[in-house]
């Protein structure tokens, strides 16, 4: 189970998970593949050693490059922020949505092409949150609004379904 099904509360739900970007991932295969393609080559030629050596460095930068997408979470829920990041120690930043003031969106021509970037937070009496590069930063920010303003339309009409205008009669 998650930290974050874990963190949830009674009547928190999530709407957004992040995913880190793709070409984290798709770095980390070609890494793995070239390591197992010069160990086969290695091999072929007689030197077992290097073959072996070839094969750990793959798995080693495989690993490497995977670690952060494997131990973190980032989740939007209905009343909260929640980043959680660490495998043996854990670290988590949990930002209430009333708390946040500002959202900035940071991305740069290559996070613009491959649909990656990074999201900043600024809040009231709390300490600034950057997130790293997840994926789909514009469908992360939109969320975070949403959540916000299904967190404002319960605060002025708790326990009332909100109905768009043109269903209510």
């Amino acid at each position: 189970m998650s930290y974050v099904e874990q963190s949830l509360g009674a009547n928190e739900a999530v709407h957004y998970n992040a995913r880190y970007p793709t070409g984290r991932y798709v770095a980390a295969w070609i890494l793995l593949i070239a390591g197992v393609m010069g160990a086969v080559l290695f091999a072929g030629f007689g030197h077992t050693v290097f073959a072996g050596l070839s094969a750990l460095a793959g798995l080693i930068c495989f690993a490497w490059i995977l670690y952060r997408p494997w131990t973190s979470e980032i989740a939007v829920t209905n009343l909260r922020l929640i980043y959680k990041r660490g495998f043996l120690q854990r670290r988590t930043n949990d930002l209430q949505l009333r708390a946040i003031e500002e959202v900035r969106l940071k991305q740069d021509l290559w996070g613009r092409l491959l649909n990656f970037g990074h999201v900043e937070f600024y809040g009231t009496g709390v300490a600034d949150l950057k997130l790293p590069a997840i994926n789909d930063p514009v469908a992360f920010q939109k969320a975070i609004q949403e959540a916000l303003g299904a967190d404002k339309d319960e605060t002025q009409n708790p326990g009332q379904l909100i109905m768009p205008s043109s269903q209510a009669s």
